[in-house]
């Protein structure tokens, strides 16, 4: 680990930096230093390659996000509200040990680009794939069994008992999916990973939606359904990789024990860290199973479905930040790796702000998408959406510590916020009922991301804020006039819409005025030429 730098330095395209290269050679920690020119040559390879990771898939993220919320509104308004919140918890109680699973992935993203040969890069998905299914296998079958126990103990009956016997028997089709989307993302490969996991599965699951509350009107035949297009489309996008990549299955190549060694010590405290940090983000469920009501499960899922709208901006860069970051902190690059967080920090700030004003003004509106029951519930929406806000501000802070090697200071973070929720989010869901699990939430997310950017900057130097990063607060004060007025002023549904277009222009226009960076103004054209060119 890199020790944090002395103090901050200014560099050419005036973002502030944790400190300034020495002349070209290597430093006491190791790490190289380059010339000025070669640090924003490679800050700007970085960039792109980010900025056209984030420029592909957030166009599928958001159709992603689309139709996630549509397959929910379908079941909301096909549904009763209890009936939907009893299958959203029953899923939410999968996924938690979905997450817990999923820690062994990260180590795709972590080796794959740094492979020496497609010999080593078989086996590294073959172990992954092995290892994660039969985490998961061993995962469902605890569920299958723990089913009517839990169903008896919470009082919800035999349905809950049969959803949750479901979602543990797809357990391994779901862990499936997500570990080739890994291996995707690892090598770098965009549209792939975005047919497969923003676009194909989405859309299956909002056809299976339709034609189980259209066509059957069963909620247990949509939880099968779902599960099956989560296995189904893991295996199309397998057999895309083994066409087309000619990606192999072996446990066996030159060094194997070596590389299996490699990735357990890497992934094994993640794998344990996940088991907290899923506990942050998927534990308010089993919370709302002892002690609320199967509405207010749905609503929260609701309330958490929306909020994670406006994380977008950041879901978009992080989809190939892993490789890039991994790649410049295996070269030692850290002025590279600094200011790549500063741009992009900074630019998820601009877009989140964006996103984040009219979902907060418009939220009755927003959430009557969903039903007239969940309305009376939209005073608890901006408290979600804040909640990301505070955690997208942050920008790739976890990601730059996993793949800076401080996967264990990962660890210490996550147990340590997960012990201090535990004790104050029971109590508070017990005594205030659902608004006392939202400010739970809201802790969370703002307590976590807070101190993992404090032990980032202590343990490497990096952080994510520089003064520029007050421009998108300032734009967004008429932005927030704006909508605020139009909604006072014009009827839905014109309030809404029109407030949100001007809003955002406005918001536009202030940015402008304040100006962007001749980094930005850099990352912009080469963007647009790479675009027009490939259109031409």
């Amino acid at each position: 680990m890199a020790p944090a730098s002395d103090g901050p330095a200014a560099s050419a395209d005036g973002e502030e930096a944790p400190g300034a290269e020495a002349p070209a050679g290597s430093d006491p920690d190791g790490m190289v230093s380059d010339s000025e020119d070669a640090v924003d040559a490679r800050l700007a390879d970085a960039l792109e390659r980010v900025a056209h990771g984030a420029t592909v898939s957030i166009p599928s993220i958001l159709l992603e996000r689309g139709l996630t919320v549509a397959f929910t509104a379908v079941l909301t308004n096909g549904f009763s509200a209890n009936a939907y919140g009893l299958f959203a918890l029953a899923r939410r109680l999968q996924r938690f040990l979905l997450h817990v699973a999923l820690g062994f992935r990260s180590g795709l993203s972590r080796f794959l680009p740094n492979a020496d040969s497609e010999a080593e890069r078989d086996t590294l998905v073959t172990f992954a794939g092995v290892l994660l299914l039969a985490v998961a296998s061993v995962f469902g079958v605890g569920l299958y069994l723990a089913a009517p126990v839990i169903a008896e103990m919470t009082g919800r009956g035999g349905d809950f008992r049969g959803l949750l016997r479901l979602f543990a028997i797809g357990l391994p089709a779901a862990v499936f999916l997500f570990t080739v989307g890994e291996a995707l993302r690892g090598l770098e490969e965009v549209v792939p990973l975005n047919l497969t996991l923003r676009i194909g599965y989405p859309l299956a699951q909002l056809l299976v939606a339709v034609v189980g509350v259209v066509v059957f009107d069963d909620l247990a035949l949509v939880a099968a359904g779902v599960l099956a297009s989560m296995a189904l489309t893991g295996v199309v996008a397998m057999g895309w990789l083994v066409r087309e990549r000619g990606l192999g299955f072996r446990l066996r190549s030159p060094g194997e024990e070596v590389l299996w060694r490699k990735y357990i010590d890497y992934t094994l405290p993640l794998f344990v860290g996940g088991i907290a940090t899923t506990i942050q983000r998927l534990g308010f469920y089993p919370l709302i199973v002892v002690f609320l009501s199967n509405v207010a499960g749905g609503v929260f899922a609701i309330g958490v479905l929306l909020g994670s709208l406006v994380r977008l901006p950041l879901m978009g860069i992080n989809q190939f930040i892993p490789p890039v970051a991994a790649a410049l902190n295996e070269e030692g690059h850290r002025e590279s790796l600094s200011r790549l967080y500063h741009v992009t920090s900074r630019l998820v700030l601009v877009a989140v702000t964006g996103l984040s004003v009219p979902v907060i003004v418009y939220r009755d509106s927003v959430l009557a998408l969903f039903g007239p029951t969940y309305v009376q519930y939209a005073p608890l929406l901006p408290w979600f959406v804040l909640a990301q806000y505070g955690a997208c501000a942050a920008g790739s802070v976890g990601i730059l510590l996993a793949m800076t090697d401080n996967q264990r200071a990962l660890l210490v973070v996550n147990v340590f916020i997960t012990a201090l929720l535990t004790v104050t989010a029971i109590p508070l869901t017990s005594i205030y009922g659902l608004e006392g699990l939202v400010a739970s939430y809201f802790l969370m997310l703002t307590i976590n991301n807070g101190l993992e950017v404090a032990v980032l900057y202590r343990l490497e130097g990096l952080q994510p804020f520089t003064r520029l990063h007050a421009k998108p607060l300032v734009a967004a004060v008429p932005f927030v006039a704006v909508t605020v007025g139009a909604g006072m002023m014009l009827p839905r549904p014109a309030g809404p819409l029109l407030g949100t277009a001007l809003g955002l222009a406005v918001y536009g226009v202030v940015l402008w005025r304040l100006g962007f960076t001749p980094v930005e103004h850099r990352l912009a054209e080469t963007l647009a030429a790479r675009y027009r060119l490939r259109s031409d």
